[in-house]
């Protein structure tokens, strides 16, 4: 068979049959150009002709001779300025270094070092784990693109003469491969690009260009191409100034035409065209005279873009109707690829948007001291974001409705926060065009597309500063009372549009943000402010509630009496029988006689300084004041004398007690819990409902503690310390009543059962409450003459709270606290010792019999208030049979 009869099968069943002779043809005869197209065919990045070809054996040599044979390993490869050489292995090197490529890459990489080649690859090999890592559903897919900002892998692009030739041997090919061109890009220039492409090979035009929709949904929208006039053989055709970008009116020229219409046009001669705009060829020297100008629809049939192609080669006539048929057929997969890109480039606007917004609220807590520099950074973030000219605040005059106390505005850094009456020229923050006050006014948005046209503007207001005014988006400030306290206003986008929902909706969380950190910047001056009102009563209370040095001196000077003397150690103890001064010296001694001082390494000057500052700052009511104080811790003192009870528990809980019983009441007012309940008194709202007055006492005994050279408990440690405090808190807060109620059956069981360890923590905490009620209430063991005058005290303590809540809370007081039922005493004790006295003390009494005579002088004293009680009765019986 001659070489004239063979077909291209044959030769190809040849070829496949017989490699080897293949690859051996192929490297002989084949030079770059037919290899750089084999590679941009399959989507490979081209062989650059200034590198040489490398081996092993390094770089061979690249001068301009000819080889002396075929065989030769060192002619040149594929044209004389490359060594070639017969080696299969080299040969399959370099396809497959042509083959590494990056999925995630979206352009062709520059020649880079080898180490920068290795880094890319370690970066794409990570996004693409991060990235299989997620489930496979388009939220993460989307997740992942919009946060490390990698487009979806795509398919590669192909040279325009590369499209021209695959058109003209295989059309149908050629479509699938334009298709797949756009499916997967989101990028909406590199997609604008490869549609210009496309069409201007897919109709023979000469160049092309898109222009998409933007502002659609606003009162202007416009139609704006990143990339023009691409031109489909060797060059661009320049484009506008600035972004590179070039916009269209709505409704004007040709584009604009079929942009709101909806139709095709295609004309023989543009320039007889009205609607044509011949700016751009008057600028490039370039005629346009065909044209096909056909609009993008998207899956809801709306336009979101137009395509136009110009100049069809080789005919004179124009663009056929058949190339406008096979336009719009491509047309549609790019609306629905432009559609595509449009949502992604939505999706990483609003992700930047939430970003700067999460910015904002992170500006809001890093600055709450100044008004001015939390205002100032929202704004600047304001500005940047909504891509605007100008952003000003006003805040709000509170004596006036209609006016502003201060302004601030970026364009006008130096008087930012400057009072608006004393501004010279307050025409430069645009507050004459009365917009701001209307908006102040009606608490309204108002967004306005040209100031100039709206009769609420006043074209005066721009004034001399150069500024011009297009367009306002103006809004209120409110607090967290929704009140308005200024107004906050953006002018002017940068790409010209006017301001439209997607601007309103994020001007209107900054001006949220804004309002929340004008309140919280507010709400921290007047914390500084009352934290310095305390700081200075603090100093006040202090010097006050403190005593001078000579009393400390005078105190420690005098000589302290054994307790015998005053019979300290005796439940008998007359609590009248000392003066104010001999209970200071009285208390010394209690310190000394328990051994706190030797045990604890108490200083006798600060112990004398914390006993008097301890009785200054009890107030001179009836009965809680610093006699009680002082007869609740003698009773105390007592008790671990005389009873056995002090075996169980440390000395560390008895010098609590012992401090305890001192501060148990300091600063009352006369009043019980109840009443500061009924009043909603400073102390309810700082303390609760809860044992309200005791917690008040036990941080005031606390405050003492902290004073300078106060600390009794300072030759403590950390542990040590927090230990003894919290006993302290425990002994004090057990005198309230309505918690020995709460562990007092569990008390009376613990003895009735015959208890006689009380080593573990439960049972110490209960006995040690116990004994802070029994020293609290031990005047109802007293003999009658101290029991009565004690219960007069009470009384008159109660009955001053109870003429307080009739006259002031104008409500009936309780039985025990209502004046005109004083002549009910004696009932009033009789239930007060049967419901607390008695069983208390009973169960001390079967405790320790040391306290037996505890419990016969409850007994006696109801035995004196039963008969009070008989003659009340007697009384009221005769005065009822006089009656």
């Amino acid at each position: 068979m001659s070489m004239t009869q063979l077909s291209q099968p044959v030769v190809e069943d040849w070829f496949e049959s017989n490699k080897d002779a293949f690859i051996d043809i192929f490297l002989k005869k084949a030079d770059l150009s037919i290899v750089n197209k084999w590679l941009l065919i399959h989507g490979y990045s081209p062989v650059s002709e200034q590198t040489p070809y490398q081996t092993k054996r390094g770089s061979l040599s690249t001068d301009n001779s000819t080889p002396s044979s075929p065989n030769d390993k060192n002619d040149v490869f594929f044209d004389s300025r490359h060594h070639r050489t017969n080696s299969k292995k080299y040969l399959r090197q370099d396809f497959a270094k042509s083959k590494r490529k990056n999925i995630f890459r979206t352009c062709e990489p520059t020649m880079c070092s080898a180490e920068a080649t290795t880094e890319s690859r370690r970066n794409s090999l990570k996004e693409m784990r991060m990235f299989r890592s997620l489930p496979p559903n388009s939220v993460n897919m989307l997740s992942i693109l919009i946060q490390s900002r990698v487009r979806l892998p795509r398919y590669p692009s192909k040279d325009i003469d590369i499209k021209k030739d695959l058109r003209m041997n295989n059309e149908r090919e050629f479509f699938q491969e334009i298709v797949k061109d756009i499916s997967n890009d989101l990028d909406l220039r590199s997609l604008s690009q490869k549609i210009v492409a496309n069409i201007s090979v897919l109709v023979d035009g000469d160049a092309g260009s898109v222009f998409v929709v933007e502002g659609r949904g606003t009162a202007k929208p416009s139609l704006v191409s990143k990339l023009f006039d691409v031109h489909s053989g060797t060059h661009i055709l320049p484009t506008s100034v600035g972004d590179g970008s070039i916009t269209v009116p709505w409704g004007k020229g040709i584009i604009g035409h079929v942009a709101e219409t909806g139709d095709t046009v295609s004309l023989t001669d543009a320039s007889l065209d009205p609607r044509y705009n011949d700016d751009v060829d008057k600028i490039t020297g370039y005629r346009t005279d065909t044209l096909l100008c056909m609009p993008i629809h998207n899956a809801d049939d709306e336009v979101v873009a137009v395509a136009q192609v110009i100049n069809k080669a080789g005919a004179q006539e124009g663009f056929s109707k058949e190339d406008e048929k096979l336009l719009g057929t491509y047309l549609t997969f790019c609306g629905i690829a432009i559609h595509n890109a449009q949502i992604f480039e939505a999706y990483s606007k609003e992700y930047e948007r939430n970003k700067a917004l999460l910015e904002v609220v992170h500006d809001l807590f890093e600055e709450q001291t100044s008004v001015e520099n939390v205002i100032l950074k929202i704004m600047q973030r304001a500005q940047s974001l909504l891509k605007c000219e100008r952003c000003s605040v006003l805040l709000r005059d509170g004596s006036s409705e209609t006016s502003f106390k201060k302004v601030f505005d970026l364009a006008y850094p130096l008087r930012n926060g400057q009072n608006c009456q004393s501004s010279d020229n307050m025409s430069n923050y645009q507050l004459g065009n009365k917009i701001a006050e209307l908006v102040l006014v009606t608490g309204e948005t108002i967004n306005i597309a040209d100031a100039h046209q709206d009769s609420r503007f006043d074209p005066n207001s721009d004034g001399e500063s150069g500024f011009h005014t297009r367009s306002i988006l103006c809004k209120p400030i409110r607090n967290r009372d929704n009140q308005t306290i200024g107004v906050a206003q953006v002018m002017n986008r940068i790409d010209g549009h006017s301001f439209d929902d997607h601007d309103d909706q994020l001007f209107e969380a900054f001006t949220i943000f804004c309002g929340l950190g004008i309140n919280n910047c507010l709400l921290y001056e007047e914390i500084a402010v009352a934290s310095a009102k305390q700081m200075v009563a603090l100093e006040v209370l202090s010097y006050h509630g403190t005593v001078t040095a000579e009393d400390v001196v005078k105190l420690k000077s005098r000589k302290v009496a054994d307790a015998d003397d005053w019979k300290l150690d005796s439940f008998n103890f007359n609590d009248f029988s000392l003066t104010s001064d001999d209970m200071l010296l009285a208390a010394v001694r209690i310190f000394k006689d328990l051994g706190f001082k030797r045990t604890f390494r108490i200083d006798t000057e600060m112990l004398c300084r914390w006993i008097l500052t301890v009785r200054k700052n009890y107030r001179n009511v009836a009965y809680h004041n610093w006699r009680h104080a002082f007869n609740v811790c003698q009773f105390m003192f007592a008790t671990l004398k005389m009873s056995g009870v002090r075996r169980h528990i440390s000395d560390k809980e008895s010098l609590a007690l012992v401090v305890a019983c001192l501060c148990h009441d300091l600063d009352h007012r006369g009043t019980n819990n109840a009443f500061q309940q009924k009043t909603s008194s400073a102390l309810a709202q700082l303390y609760g409902t809860k044992a309200t007055l005791e917690h008040h006492h036990f941080n005031h005994a606390v405050m003492i503690l902290n004073s300078e050279s106060h600390n009794i408990f300072g030759n403590f440690n950390s542990e040590e310390y927090s230990e003894v405090i919290n006993l302290l808190k425990d002994a004090i807060l057990a005198t309230d009543l309505s918690r020995h109620i709460q562990v007092r059956d569990k008390f009376f069981a613990m003895v009735d059962s015959g208890m006689k360890n009380w080593d573990d923590r439960e049972s110490r905490d209960i006995l040690r409450s116990i004994l802070m009620t029994t020293c609290d209430v031990a005047a109802i063991t007293k003999p009658w003459e101290i029991q009565r005058k004690v219960a007069d005290l009470v009384m008159t303590e109660f009955f001053d709270q109870g003429d307080k809540e009739r006259n002031e809370l104008k409500i009936q007081p309780q039985a025990c606290m209502d004046r005109e039922k004083q002549d009910e005493l004696p009932k009033l004790q009789l239930g007060w010792i049967d419901g607390i006295c008695l069983p208390l003390y009973k169960a001390l009494s079967n405790l320790d019999a040391s306290f037996k005579p505890l419990f016969d002088g409850v007994l006696k004293n109801r035995s004196c208030w039963e008969v009070l009680d008989a003659e009340r009765l007697a009384k009221d019986a005769a005065m009822h049979t006089e009656v």
